[in-house]
């Protein structure tokens, strides 16, 4: 677990593609909410149960095969357990096509979100606040989530594959649109320089880092 003064990570690289699985709570606390459960179930099952974690909140950046692969493992497991994502990302957790697992061994089709987001909209899981940031670019309904302990100054932002460390998400997907990533891009990277930076696949990053060395900020 990545320690902060306030808040904690898990970072589990799961499947063939590695997508960063993060679990996220206030530290000291056994509730998590569960980011981008990508693949092996099993394996991310049994970290749960090994750790004594207790799941509030299944939170999805966005719906590509990498990032939901586990998802009906946790929902068989946690049926309580809400499903989230941004409104413009539903579509493609029944879509084989737009959540591109036709193109894998194991076609994925999931039934609607248990609640849908809005851009900006604000919520309270494993004692974080939450906002979310519409970065429509990679996917439609891409989002980075920003988590911030309440009671301090302390936040983190997950960027699924908006943003990893000096690169960005492809945008020749269904969805994609290059001119909506560079837009998405700068506003992500108008917040402050601080804000530790966790990717959808690699290794964590800072804002300020990537609006010195991203080829991509130049471009925005």
């Amino acid at each position: 677990m990545t320690n902060g003064k306030k808040i904690s990570i898990d970072v589990l690289p799961l499947g063939e593609l590695a997508a960063n699985c993060y679990l996220v709570a206030k530290n000291g606390s056994p509730k998590v909410v569960c980011i981008d459960p990508g693949a092996e179930g099993e394996k991310l099952l049994a970290f749960l149960r090994d750790k004594g974690y207790s799941l509030e909140m299944i939170l999805l950046t966005h719906a590509h095969v990498d990032h939901i692969g586990a998802v009906a493992d946790l929902k068989k497991c946690f049926p309580e357990v809400p499903l989230v994502l941004h409104r413009e990302e539903e579509l493609s957790l029944k879509d084989p096509e737009r959540n591109l697992s036709c193109f894998f061994s194991e076609v994925i089709t999931l039934g609607g979100a248990d609640k849908l987001l809005e851009d900006g909209e604000t919520f309270m899981a494993a004692g974080l606040e939450w906002t979310v940031i519409w970065t429509p670019g990679h996917t439609a309904g891409g989002v980075c989530y920003l988590a911030s302990d309440p009671e301090s100054s302390e936040s983190v932002l997950f960027t699924g594959d908006t943003l990893f460390k000096e690169s960005v998400g492809r945008t020749d997907f269904p969805g994609g649109n290059y001119d909506a990533l560079l837009k998405s891009l700068k506003d992500v990277l108008d917040l402050p320089s601080g804000i530790i930076v966790y990717p959808g696949h690699g290794e964590d990053t800072t804002i300020g880092h990537e609006a010195a060395n991203n080829p991509y900020a130049r471009l925005c």
